[in-house]
This record gives C-alpha cells, structure tokens and sequence, in this order.
C-alpha cells in the first residue's frame, strides 16, 4: 500500500513495501545529519543546545519524519582565545528518529558504538500498525 500522502511513490519501484520504504527513509534522514552537520564548529555550550534542536528541526522537515531526538556529546573548549574551538563530528552524535509510511513505523538510530570504533546508523525497530487502533502490530 502506497502512502496516500505520498505524491514521489510513482517514481518508486512498485515492488517496495511500507517497511522497506520507511527503512529507506529513515536511511536518508540520518545520512542527511552525518554529511550535512559534520564540520561545524562549536566554541559555546549554548550552541550545543541550539544545534540538537536544529537538526531535530532538519530531519522532522523531512517527508514522512515523525519524530527525532538529537544528543550531541561533545567537550567545548574553556579558553578565551578566538582561535579555540571544536568541530562537530559523526561520533559526537547520538540520533533517534521515527519515520511512519503507510502502515510501516521504523525506529533509527545513529551512534557511536565503541566496540565498533564507528558511528553506527541502524534500525532498532521496524512494525506495522494495526488498522485498527493504532497500536503496533508486530506479528
């Protein structure tokens, strides 16, 4: 079933279902965050703050994006010289988002995983909602 919101679903494939459509998503939005966030430079914590809600604002302006939590953990320098500060990076990020398609609800996660040494983007969960209240289906 084609998201009836979803006005691009003719350029896709016939054969994606809602799953693998809010999959794709999802995939999207936090690629979107790693390649487009990465490289900013930070001097003040009070810009911490205002970058989670901004790129909590950039991915729910997203089609489809119902829902993102956005943690930035990162140290900022405690110097006065101008020239002092830190940049943004992958690892620093630790991303949730929600992307509802059709009946498809998939919960993402972007994070850190040091046993990895890498930034891991990867579905935590991935259901169908019940037509007939709403509440998750997982059978």
């Amino acid at each position: 079933m084609v998201d009836p919101r979803d006005n691009a679903a003719k350029y896709f494939s016939p054969n994606v279902s809602d799953r693998e459509r809010a999959a794709f998503e999802a995939g999207i939005a936090l690629g979107m965050v790693i390649h487009q966030f990465s490289g900013i430079p930070i001097k003040f914590i009070e810009e911490v703050k205002l970058l989670e809600k901004v790129i909590e604002y950039a991915i729910t302006s997203q089609p489809f994006k119902k829902k993102a939590s956005v943690k930035i953990n990162i140290d900022i320098p405690n110097n006065s010289n101008p020239y002092r500060y830190t940049t943004l990076r992958s690892h620093h990020l630790d991303v949730s988002i929600v992307v509802e398609y059709g009946k498809a609800v998939v919960k993402a996660k972007l994070r850190y995983i040091p046993e990895l040494n890498y930034t891991l983007a990867y579905i935590e969960d991935i259901y169908e909602k019940n037509s007939d209240n709403n509440e998750e289906d997982k059978g």
